[in-house]
């Protein structure tokens, strides 16, 4: 258990004392639906946001099109690696700062990440406009798809990959001193104006591919617009700060934010390496199959987001009670969340194994694709449990400081098994055998979850224990 310095008792501002009580006292299923309602909500309409350029580039009915937008969603993930970094790292530490009476050093957490966070996005989108061509072929383009997705990676990566940083970002950081509502509106807003956009800029102006990845980009300028203003509203009533004159020059800061943001990062960097794995190995089976598994592992990011939700919610909460050594609450909001989360997907399997078809042909007319898409998600959302207890048992271990445990667990779903099954299962059954690997993964890493949590939970009982 780390030890914390108290420079004084934090004393929200009046305005902010109903958010803080929601961590302090509020009964758990109480706080966890205040606090993971609207994350829930934002991540649905997140999910709607990130389908929606599948969706309208799928009514072009060209799979060659569809194919291109899921080619550069590996790469878009290394966006979110970024604000995954800056976020949960910062996240968990503003959290834990606010529940031991640290506020000015949460402050300063807040400043690091977002000046941090620019810093590395302007990098990589450097990066991918230096090296454009040899990442799309890296993640499978070929001469059916790579115009298609050059125009896409241009305006989302290259000119937008700031903007898409910094609104994940400020999310994030929002949420971290209670303002979920807040944060969600932010994020929904953007998803919104995002399927306004879409159809505008693809059909009405002939864009096509290119238009998705405007009317993205522009989404995405715009929440980081809502932040900003929120921000300037609320200023010195907010510990969120962007001013480098706040900047904390220690090392300590930046290791507790990296220690812990680094597993959620790797996470979506190691799905970046699976995904490019996946889509060469599907490429060589036609535009029709990629487009396929594009099309499911969207629909199936469904149970996935409402988790992600739901762990958002709580991360702040549990970090809060871990600061103020208040583990019981620890426990308990983490084992709640899991069970609501557990229940949803399993909601979601008995959805998508019976009407799979009609929710493939929502996406796209084409009929290989819909009987290949239908297949693919019926055999990927088969463990999506398993998914939820590991994500929620990961995001405890974030919201507490254990990055160590959260990079295990981390490591072990992505690339360390994901990875050599592919090509074995693509050698047993051609094709098919690609969308078996998810659902074995999902099984195993909860075997491993499980038991660094049961490690954990002995450790929390004896520190409550000792507090009594």
């Amino acid at each position: 258990m780390e030890d914390v310095q108290h420079e004084s008792v934090y004393v929200a501002p009046a305005h902010d004392a109903a958010r803080i009580e929601v961590f302090r006292s509020a009964s758990i299923p109480s706080a966890v639906a205040s606090l993971a309602l609207p994350t829930v909500i934002s991540q649905l309409v997140t999910m709607i946001y990130n389908v929606t350029d599948t969706f309208f580039v799928g009514q072009l009915g060209d799979p060659r099109k569809v194919a291109a937008v899921s080619l550069v969603m590996p790469a878009y993930t290394m966006l979110t690696a970024i604000a995954n970094l800056f976020g949960v790292g910062g996240s968990s530490v503003i959290s834990r700062f606010l529940g031991s009476g640290q506020p000015a050093k949460a402050k300063q957490t807040s400043s690091f990440c977002l000046l941090s966070a620019i810093f590395v996005a302007a990098i990589f989108s450097i990066l991918a406009f230096i090296f454009q061509r040899p990442l799309l072929m890296l993640l499978g383009a070929n001469q059916e798809t790579y115009d298609f997705a050059s125009n896409y990676i241009i305006w989302v990566l290259v000119i937008g990959g700031i903007p898409t940083v910094m609104g994940m970002l400020f999310g994030h950081l929002v949420r971290s001193e209670g303002g979920a509502k807040q944060a969600s509106i932010g994020m929904s807003f953007g998803g919104i104006l995002n399927i306004i956009l879409d159809p505008i800029f693809i059909f009405t102006f002939g864009l096509e591919v290119k238009g998705a990845a405007i009317a993205t980009l522009l989404s995405n300028c715009a929440v980081v617009c809502y932040f900003v203003v929120y921000l300037a509203y609320k200023k010195g009533k907010t510990i969120i700060s962007f001013v480098p004159r706040d900047l904390n020059q220690e090392f300590s800061i930046a290791a507790k934010v990296v220690s812990v943001g680094l597993p959620a990062s790797l996470q979506n960097i190691l799905s970046l390496t699976s995904n490019t794995v996946l889509n060469n190995l599907t490429a060589k089976y036609g535009s029709a199959a990629l487009a396929a598994i594009g099309i499911a592992k969207k629909i199936d990011m469904l149970p996935m987001n409402v988790t992600m939700g739901i762990s958002q919610g709580v991360l702040p909460f549990i970090g809060y009670n871990y600061g103020a050594k208040r583990f019981d609450r620890v426990h308990q909001a983490n084992k709640f969340a899991r069970t609501v989360a557990v229940c949803f997907s399993l909601l979601c399997i008995i959805i998508f194994e019976i009407f799979a078809e009609p929710i493939v042909r929502l996406f796209i007319n084409d009929p290989e694709t819909i009987r290949l898409g239908a297949n693919f998600l019926r055999i990927l959302c088969l463990m999506t449990p398993m998914m939820a207890i590991s994500y929620l048992i990961t995001t405890m271990f974030q919201a507490t400081g254990q990055g160590k445990r959260a990079l295990t667990i981390s490591v072990f779903r992505k690339t360390t098994i994901d990875v050599p099954l592919m090509f074995l299962m693509d050698k047993l059954i051609p094709l098919y055998g690609l969308m078996t690997v998810q659902p074995i993964v999902d099984t195993l890493s909860v075997g491993l979850a499980f038991a660094l949590y049961r490690d954990f939970s002995r450790k929390l009982a004896a520190q409550t224990d000792q507090l009594k």
